[in-house]
């Protein structure tokens, strides 16, 4: 890397942006002309070897041919190191916007296909539906098979794509159109009315479960496909001009480096979203960096536009936020820090400041309490949180039942305040009863809970501890479920130890709409609280 570097963006600009939008493509312009339409300073940065669009050469400030190369800094004043392989600049944004359109594979080598001039991807037929009709390459009476979804299932999305051109070719032209299909996927809005309306306009549907048709070339200019059809349990052999195949669509090249020094996680699938419901959107788990479009998921036209105008508002509100003077949630007491960086290790969302002093950065956090909860040495305080201090007031000595000595059994359920926190809700506005001696105590996440909170719990006089978090992939923390679990394990295991019975400590999953259920769950815990005490 040449070492020359500009350190300042207003060495090319009057003014330094406020978000930076890493994509090319009609989702990260769109967004770039929401925000500029709304009065902040966007900047597109492309990669270094993309060409820019007529739409992008018009904003204010062309889109920036450039790499990440690193990233430090956190919500509010993320700093960045760009280069375009000659020379670097170092950038200071507030908020961060990554709509990388998603990449196209066509899948000829699932259909047994090479390279020829008369296939074409589903890409290359939308292509060629946009010239006029003289100008294709097709001639009357030709015939156009689709092959979708035959090894794997076709995504909804590239499946309505091939719908929508099969119907418009038929619709538009005397060409015959087959559609050969394995497991059709309609779900995308609009699929199911293109089959009516492609099979009301002449095209012919063939669909297989067991064996794939078999393709053979004839000549320069035609194929055959042969199958058996399910529907009349019959051979057919049918000659084509052309084939189309259908597509798989995968994260842009350069979307796993760029999440990387961002920081952010990624999905099974490798595009930049954790597989998080409460992530669904625009949202990472880095507050002040944001995802839509093919950066976040496999997504229509119309669903990448409405990810712009969403991703547009979300930054609109951070922003506004940035000029709120709020008061730190979570504070690291200087004098009982040992600087082990446990909570750096812990934070799901990079909000640990390591400098001079460790901090937890106000703008950055979440307030989840995992580094609370984590810290061996107990300097860091939640505001409003004191588990100590709660489990000690609900486990007071309890009171005496009026004709019987024996004193009311205690039971302690921890909960998420996004799960079970709501889940209580529903029971308290159900009526519902829960068995006396029941203290619910409400934590901002399960990953709230340490280990020694289980255990202050039974010093304090419990007689069985309950832990609900949030469902996997469902806890706003990502990991504060998992983590709680852990914690909690390791606690059951401690007091086998010690010979108390193992059963006294449940972790349930709960999710906010499940009020019945919790309350059956609390009910059924109490029960065999009781059973373990008549033994």
């Amino acid at each position: 890397m040449d070492s020359k570097c500009d350190n300042d963006y207003s060495i090319q600009h009057s003014l330094p942006p406020e978000v930076l939008v890493f994509g090319s493509g009609a989702c990260a312009n769109q967004i770039v002309a929401n925000l500029t339409d709304s009065g902040i300073r966007a900047q597109l940065v492309t990669g270094i070897h993309a060409q820019p669009t007529k739409t992008e050469m018009d904003f204010d400030h062309p889109p920036m041919a450039m790499e990440l190369i690193r990233s430090k800094g956190f919500a509010g004043q993320f700093e960045l190191l760009l280069n375009n392989g000659t020379r670097c600049l170092t950038m200071k944004v507030p908020a961060i916007v990554v709509a990388e359109d998603a990449a196209h594979m066509p899948n000829y080598g699932a259909y047994g296909l090479e390279d020829d001039p008369c296939w074409m991807d589903i890409s290359g037929l939308e292509k060629l539906l946009q010239l006029p009709e003289s100008r294709r390459p097709f001639k009357p009476k030709d015939r156009i098979a689709f092959l979708n979804g035959w090894q794997n299932d076709s995504h909804p999305e590239e499946a309505k794509r091939m719908l929508d051109a099969c119907c418009q070719l038929q619709q538009q032209s005397d060409i015959s159109t087959y559609f050969f299909t394995g497991n059709l996927k309609v779900a995308a809005d609009g699929a199911e009315s293109q089959v009516q309306q492609a099979k009301e306009a002449g095209a012919m549907f063939l669909k297989f479960s067991e064996d794939c048709p078999a393709i053979e070339s004839l000549d320069e200019d035609r194929f055959a496909i042969t199958c058996t059809d399910e529907l009349v349990r019959k051979p057919l052999r049918l000659h084509a001009d052309w084939m189309v195949v259908d597509e798989t669509v995968v994260p842009a090249p350069r979307l796993k480096e760029i999440a990387q020094r961002l920081g952010i996680h990624l999905d099974a699938g490798g595009f930049a979203q954790a597989d998080n419901v409460r992530r669904m959107g625009t949202a990472t788990n880095r507050r002040g960096i944001y995802v839509a479009g093919g950066g976040r998921d496999v997504l229509s036209a119309a669903q990448q536009r409405a990810d712009a105008d969403r991703v547009s508002l979300r930054v609109l509100e951070f922003l506004r936020e940035l000029e709120e003077d709020a008061p730190a949630v979570v504070t690291i007491q200087r004098g009982r820090c040992a600087r082990c960086l446990t909570c750096h290790r812990l934070c799901p969302h990079l909000a640990i400041d390591v400098g001079k002093r460790i901090a937890v950065v106000t703008q950055a956090c979440q307030q989840c309490g995992i580094c609370m909860a984590g810290c061996p040495a107990q300097a860091i305080e939640m505001r409003d949180v004191q588990l100590g201090r709660e489990i000690e007031r609900r486990l007071q000595p309890p009171a005496m039942k009026p004709d019987d000595d024996t004193a009311l059994r205690r039971i302690v359920v921890f909960g998420c305040a996004r799960s079970a926190g709501q889940a209580m809700d529903l029971i308290r506005m159900a009526g519902q009863r829960l068995p006396e001696g029941v203290h619910f105590i409400e934590v901002p996440c399960g990953g709230t809970v340490a280990g020694r909170h289980l255990l202050e719990a039974f010093e304090s006089g419990a007689d069985g501890v309950m832990l609900c978090t949030c469902h996997t992939d469902n806890c706003q923390a990502e990991v504060g479920n998992q983590v709680a679990r852990k914690r909690a394990a390791a606690v059951i295991e401690l007091l086998a130890t010690a010979g108390v019975d193992a059963r006294r400590v449940r972790i349930s999953s709960v999710a906010a709409n499940m009020g019945t259920e919790l309350a059956g769950m609390i009910g059924a815990f109490a029960a065999e609280m009781a059973a373990l005490e008549n033994q």
